[in-house]
């Protein structure tokens, strides 16, 4: 008895940590989507993205890929996002996607998170960078 009650102490303990992180992460997106004009001002042109695959990346980085994906197919179903530009962005999510969550649920289980967030970020900034650089200036054979 002693072990089940150890146990269902131990996931209630997890299920706080883990709903302290990732409420404040859903406020977060309802509050960029609400901002979305003053945000999408600012671009990743030297990536290969526009204004309009900005919020989609922004989202898919705080929250995740799941949802980031719902975001970008909404974007170009909406607005004139190439597919160019959805497959750099989504380049760029499947290395560094919920990178607070995934960060903070890894932290909590022991991991170092400053490395983790730097790693996937020059992963992420490199690898689309040249994804960017291939697909955009490449000289047809």
């Amino acid at each position: 008895m002693d072990i089940i009650l150890t146990a269902l102490k131990n996931s209630a303990l997890l299920t706080g940590q883990l709903l302290l992180i990732i409420l404040p992460l859903t406020i977060s997106y309802e509050f960029l989507k609400h901002r979305q004009e003053g945000i999408a001002k600012r671009q990743f042109r030297v990536f290969g993205i526009t204004a309009n695959g900005l919020i989609p990346l922004l989202t898919g980085i705080i929250i995740g890929l799941t949802y980031g994906a719902g975001v970008i197919i909404h974007s170009i179903r909406s607005s004139n996002m190439d597919k160019k530009e959805a497959f750099l962005i989504l380049l760029f999510l499947s290395i560094c996607h919920a990178i607070i969550e995934d960060t903070l649920i890894f932290v909590v289980i022991g991991a170092n998170g400053l490395i983790l967030i730097v790693a996937r970020f020059i992963l992420a900034f490199a690898f689309t960078y040249i994804a960017y650089r291939w697909l955009f200036f490449r000289k047809p054979l």
